[in-house]
């Protein structure tokens, strides 16, 4: 998708927020090692932007969903260890190996097709070893099969380096810990006294904040906490502690003075009082916004201002506290003055979490390392 460069919106990711939330990630888990997933556009934050931010803020490697995602990385230049954490077709095993990336493996059959796609590769592919411990997604299931699979990839006649495994947490961000408990038993039946690779990684985000003193997290994969989103939502710690990444600012681009009753928008939905000022934003629902944003109030000129009327596909409309000239800046996410509108702010209003949203942010918005 093309960039918007020439119109006055854009995302601003700050790298010192990014730099603390790391910090503090760190210290309360006790990871040593800490994998960043940036994987859909770095949960729409940006994701060549977000990950040469992370890196400089003290993350160790990327976590993507698919090899598309690791090569874009590659190709930006960026050498950190890159673990896909989707499976890949075996077809696209040497390009895997011949960019160091790090191909998550859920049974022996994906291992063997690999090996023959890998004959002529003088790189090994980097191996990690999915268990499902009940997530019901991807993974091994029985320790027979996980086992016959830990004896292959060691095996030193195959193309393959037993670099890490994993399982990932359904319910490590809530008050009930139950079923965190269940898969954490799960994984000690499946795992215990077989073969570890150097990289063991179970934490996720919740796991690494909630749980550090009940499974190794020498190694994790963070995603939410350092995009400044509390995985619990503040059921299980107050977000006081992180600091948001993520402003969304444009500017006015047209301003009216209204008669009253003048409809707003796609449906009618919106009639103006006698003498309303109403400012138009060049950003819509096709950047990304949900359409049940309306009625929110984004910040404008230290006040705060009602989005009115439908959001059109590229533009939308806001009630003026007073009139105001064309490029003044109105914030829809991030501080302006005395008021913060964070993601969950957004979240709460059309009842979606926090990474549902961030995530839906397209990539024709412009993205900028601030700070």
């Amino acid at each position: 998708m093309v960039v918007a460069i020439t119109r006055p919106t854009r995302i601003k990711i700050s790298q010192s927020a990014i730099t603390h939330n790391v910090s503090v990630t760190r210290k309360i888990s006790g990871a040593k090692f800490m994998f960043l997933a940036v994987k859909a556009n770095a949960y729409g934050f940006g994701l060549q932007t977000m990950a040469q931010a992370a890196i400089k803020g003290g993350v160790d490697g990327l976590a993507v969903a698919v090899l598309d995602e690791a090569l874009a990385l590659r190709q930006a230049g960026i050498t950190a260890p890159i673990l896909i954490l989707g499976i890949t077709l075996p077809q696209y095993a040497k390009i895997m190996a011949e960019n160091d990336l790090i191909a998550t493996v859920s049974d022996l059959d994906w291992l063997k097709l690999a090996a023959h796609n890998l004959e002529h590769t003088a790189n090994k592919l980097q191996v990690n070893l999915g268990v499902d411990t009940g997530m019901g997604r991807i993974g091994f299931r029985k320790r027979e099969a996980l086992a016959q699979a830990i004896t292959y990839v060691q095996d030193a006649k195959t193309p393959f380096n037993y670099q890490s495994i994993m399982t990932h947490f359904a319910e490590a961000d809530s008050v009930n810990n139950d079923y965190f408990h269940e898969q954490l038993a799960n994984w000690h039946t499946l795992t215990d006294r077989l073969p570890m690779p150097p990289m063991v990684h179970l934490a996720n985000s919740g796991a690494a904040l909630y749980h550090a003193d009940e499974l190794p997290t020498d190694y994790i994969r963070a995603g939410t906490v350092i995009y400044g989103m509390e995985p619990s939502r503040g059921t299980v710690l107050a977000d006081d502690y992180l600091r948001p990444v993520l402003t969304l600012e444009t500017e006015l681009i047209y301003v009216k003075k209204m008669p009253a009753n003048a409809a707003i928008s796609y449906g009618h939905t919106y009639h103006t009082q006698e003498g309303e000022w109403i400012g138009t934003l060049p950003i819509g629902y096709a950047d990304g916004l949900p359409r049940s944003l309306k009625g929110f109030e984004v910040l404008i000129n230290g006040q705060r201002a009602p989005i009115v009327g439908n959001l059109a596909m590229d533009q939308m409309m806001i009630s003026l506290p007073e009139e105001l000239p064309v490029g003044t800046v109105v914030t829809i996410i991030g501080q302006q003055g005395q008021y913060e509108n964070t993601l969950e702010d957004v979240a709460q209003h059309v009842a979606l979490a926090p990474w549902v949203v961030a995530t839906g942010l397209q990539e024709r918005l412009l993205r900028v390392i601030a700070d």
